[in-house]
């Protein structure tokens, strides 16, 4: 049965119990801690068995969904629910196959639990939003187009100040060269998000640097590190780095 978050009152407690790090329940317990769900453009629920045990959780922003799925989810129930109530775009876990769309991306899902081995003696600091952004646009390609930069401030700006992302830039000299982003963090994991370094400066060490930094960081807090890489992009990069495919990730539309 899937269960309105208001009438689960144990809803975190009860995600987290089961999640053992999840990325895709990262993504949505750190979406419940900066836009609760009193908010008209956000919803929540959990998954749960006719006990009443928790077995997986669904969030809405939007028009787009997240799912935390499990072995004991109901898919069939589950996709139902999506279509009536009218999701754009879905995002879950691909292991599990849901009768939703035959319009889908997928890519491969990575992980990292220990600390990256690196020098860094650059200075490393939060960049101002719109410096990210306009370094992101610049590094945009087939496999992912920035949202307006309206949209983007508001919903980083918020989340950085609900400490449910961290952003981190490396200069060189009066050029943002690299910039890593989370996109998601919860109490024991988090999810790698915008990671890109300028065109001129590539080949010169800063994207190694600062997506160690940023993963150092949030390993020494106790959480595991994910990212969902597109199906061919950048597979040698963050494996040299440590990280390793742990699964996949697939989008329905």
């Amino acid at each position: 049965m899937i269960v309105s978050v208001t009438e689960a009152q144990n809803f975190v407690p009860a995600v987290l119990k089961i999640s053992d790090n999840n990325p895709f329940a990262c993504r949505i317990l750190s979406l419940y801690r900066c836009y609760p769900p009193e908010l008209a453009f956000v919803d929540y629920w959990m998954t749960a068995d006719e006990n009443g045990i928790c077995t997986g959780a669904i969030a809405r922003n939007g028009s787009n969904f997240i799912l935390f799925l499990t072995e004991k989810s109901e898919l069939d129930e589950i996709a139902s629910f999506l279509r009536m109530s009218g999701a754009s775009a879905v995002l879950c876990d691909g292991g599990y196959n849901l009768d939703f769309s035959d319009r889908i991306t997928q890519g491969i899902v990575m992980k990292i639990t220990h600390t990256i081995d690196v020098d860094i003696e650059d200075q490393i600091i939060e960049p101002d939003i719109r410096s990210a952004y306009d370094l992101i646009v610049k590094c945009t390609d087939e496999n992912f187009a920035p949202p307006e930069f309206e949209d983007f401030y508001v919903d980083v700006n918020h989340k950085l100040r609900h400490k449910a992302m961290r952003l981190c830039g490396i200069y060189d000299g009066e050029v943002l060269a690299a910039i890593a982003m989370t996109v998601a963090e919860s109490s024991d994991g988090a999810v790698l998000g915008a990671v890109a370094c300028h065109p001129d400066y590539r080949r010169s060490g800063y994207g190694s640097k600062i997506v160690s930094h940023l993963t150092n960081a949030l390993i020494t807090e106790g959480k595991a590190v994910y990212l969902h890489r597109a199906q061919n992009a950048n597979a040698a990069f963050y494996q040299k780095l440590g990280f390793e495919n742990c699964g996949n990730w697939r989008e329905y539309r």
